[in-house]
Order: structure tokens, then sequence, then C-alpha cells
């Protein structure tokens, strides 16, 4: 029966405003193409004028050269609202260009909300608070533990600020003795209580206890 009498055509589907746009635009590139070559026209019966004595022959041009205006005065109105038209449809294809962003955009923000609060199910409050807790009590303990390793018990701690100036003041009188005494002068902290023989790897005089040797040192020889 298609075949017989013909089925319904199916409707092309509509431009797009990208694409009526762009139409347009070429439609306006002809018209400005006419326009330019109306000038030309217009600009050579102005020549035309020029050479030409007052008369019939000066009419005949300028009738011309009126009927050439006119028509130029037509392309130009018809460019004037192309350019308008235009105008509308590029708005209209940026409204629509921001409501499909906005599209986008919300339908990410629900994807990502929907993603953190399937993330957010795993948290608990009160876990992270406990948590918290117990790691400043054991940062509590590490303290403790080290104040006590590093407490040193050699130490008198009843040393009072006078003994200490006393001993400030012993040790600078003790520089100045020495300052005084000169460099070539041992020190005295640095000089020994016995005193060292000159050759320490000398051996003793041996002593004889023999007779002729006792009379002799009694009676001594006279020079």
């Amino acid at each position: 029966m298609k075949r017989l009498f013909g089925g319904k055509k199916e409707a092309p589907p509509a431009p797009t405003l990208g694409e009526a746009t762009e139409t347009a635009n070429k439609r306006g590139a002809v018209l400005d193409e006419k326009i330019k070559a109306l000038d030309k026209q217009l600009l050579d019966f102005k020549n035309q004028l020029k050479s030409t004595r007052a008369g019939p022959a000066q009419n005949r041009i300028k009738q011309r050269a009126l009927q050439v205006l006119k028509q130029k005065r037509m392309y130009e109105g018809q460019r004037d609202q192309l350019s308008g038209v235009v105008w509308n449809m590029e708005q209209a294809s940026f409204a629509s260009e921001n409501v499909q962003t906005a599209i986008h955009v919300v339908d990410a923000m629900k994807s990502s909300t929907a993603a953190l609060k399937t993330e957010m199910q795993k948290v608990h409050i009160d876990d992270i608070e406990d948590t918290m807790d117990d790691m400043a009590d054991l940062l509590e303990d590490t303290n403790e533990i080290n104040e006590a390793l590093s407490r040193n018990y050699a130490l008198d701690e009843e040393i009072d600020e006078t003994e200490l100036d006393d001993e400030l003041a012993a040790i600078d009188e003790q520089l100045q003795l020495e300052s005084e005494l000169g460099e070539t002068e041992t020190p005295s902290y640095l000089v020994d209580e016995e005193p060292v023989p000159a050759d320490p790897a000398a051996e003793p005089a041996q002593v004889c206890l023999c007779m002729h040797c006792e009379i002799k040192s009694k009676h001594p020889q006279s020079r």
C-alpha cells in the first residue's frame, strides 16, 4: 500500500542554532559583496558625471545612479536585519550553552555528593574523638618517660645562687692571679705537691762501711 499511495514522509530534523547562525552569516557575506559591487558602480557614475556636460546625457546617468543607490539601500537594510537575527541567535546559543554547562555541573555535584555520603558512612566522629584522646594520653605518657630517663641524680639540687656567685668569684680571682704571674710560671693547680728529683733515673750514692773509710772520713787529709 505504501508503494501505491506513498507513506508519510518523515520531517527533516530541525537545524541547530549553530547551523542557522552559519547560514545567516553566509547570507550576510553575500549581501556585503553585492553592496561592494554597487559602490563600485556608483563611483563609476560619479566619474561619468564629472566628464559629462549638463543635459539629457547627464540626467540619464543620474537616473541610473539613483536606481543603483536604491538597490544598495535595500541590500543594506537586509544586511542590518540579518545582523540582528544573527545577534539574537548567538545570544540564544550562548544561553543554551550556559544551561548545558549548568546541567553538567549539577550532575557532577550530585555524583560527588552521593560518593561523599557513602564515604562519610565509614567515618564516625566518636571514634575520631576517642582516637585523639588516646593519642593525647600516649603523648603525655611518653613525655613523662622522657623526663624520668633524662633525670640526673648526680647533681646536687641544693646549690643556691650564693654558692654559685662565690664559685664564680673564686674562678675569676684564680684567672686574674695566673695572668699576673705570667705565662712562664706554672699555675698553682699544675704544680705537684711532692718535689720531683732532677734525675729520676740516677742511682743513689753507695756508702762504704769499712773501718778504713770510716777513719778517713773522721780525719780528712789536710791540703
